[in-house]
């Protein structure tokens, strides 16, 4: 199913699994720091302590989950949910190779969790906030996840770094027009930090905290950043271009990030990432 037809039909879960089942097998490893250092950043905000109980929501490749399990080590565990099969299998097979008994990984809708209430010290939920079909409902669900006092991490994305403009543009006329709005909605609970924490709070969260942060993102070149594009879920982009257009968007593509290199020749990216973290009352 193609996202066109996934919005047109309402079935946005089975296309972000599939998405990321396309992206598994390179995801986010083109030797760009991207997630790991989000995920480094949340653990830091949200603080994980030896022995807690963690439930990563959307693992993906284990960004947030592996950095977790180093943290609540033996005494502690770390459960990593995700709709798509091939993440989970890749994961898995990371965490046998690293020989580590506290984390496992299964998949599971991160909106709609099958685990028991209130097991956990604190729910990640990195980067995937944006592409629940029901965010406020997403949240409810971590909400009742968490134990009295545990506490939520989330990140999503801020706003684009107006440079790249020209390079969205260029894929503008082949985004449906449901996506472009669910990207663009001001009243989304990632549109804005404040939006954010009115629905933590709404969804019985207190203590919310929300932290804007930039992060520079080198690319060595063009290329490199056309590689990393493909290798995560930005990858939905480059596949809404039909087949016959795709040599041309690409080639444009390259000669707009060829405008927007460094003197040493490299690309930097701003990326901004809206960080958050609210708790579950005590009692």
């Amino acid at each position: 199913m193609t996202v066109d037809e996934a919005y047109q039909q309402g079935d946005v879960r089975a296309a972000v699994a599939a998405l990321f089942d396309r992206s598994s097998d390179n995801y986010d490893a083109v030797g760009v720091d991207f997630f790991p250092v989000f995920a480094k950043q949340l653990l830091a905000d949200v603080g994980i302590d030896r022995g807690d109980r963690v439930l990563d929501a959307g693992c993906g490749r284990g960004a947030a989950l592996f950095a977790a399990a180093e943290k609540v080590g033996d005494e502690g565990s770390v459960t990593g949910i995700d709709l798509s099969p091939r993440m989970i299998e890749l994961t898995r097979q990371e965490i046998d190779r690293r020989g580590l008994t506290n984390a496992v990984a299964t998949v599971m809708d991160a909106q709609e969790p099958a685990l028991p209430a209130a097991s956990y010290d604190v729910v990640l939920a990195a980067a995937v906030v944006f592409f629940l079909p029901d965010p406020a409902a997403g949240l409810r669900a971590w909400h009742a996840l968490l134990a009295p006092g545990g506490r939520l991490g989330v990140t999503c994305f801020g706003v684009n770094d107006p440079r790249w403009g020209r390079v969205e543009e260029i894929f503008r006329p082949f985004v449906p027009p449901a996506m472009i709005w669910a990207m663009i909605n001001p009243s989304s609970p990632f549109a804005s930090n404040e939006n954010f924490a009115r629905a933590a709070v709404e969804a019985g969260f207190e203590d919310v905290t929300t932290t804007t942060r930039t992060h520079d993102v080198t690319f060595r070149d063009p290329e490199q950043w056309v590689r990393w594009s493909w290798s995560h879920g930005q990858r939905v982009f480059w596949e809404m271009v039909p087949g016959e257009h795709l040599d041309d968007v690409r080639r444009r593509v390259l000669a707009e990030l060829d405008r927007l290199r460094e003197p040493g020749g490299t690309i930097v990216m701003r990326q901004q990432v809206r960080y958050a973290v609210a708790r579950r009352a005590a009692s």
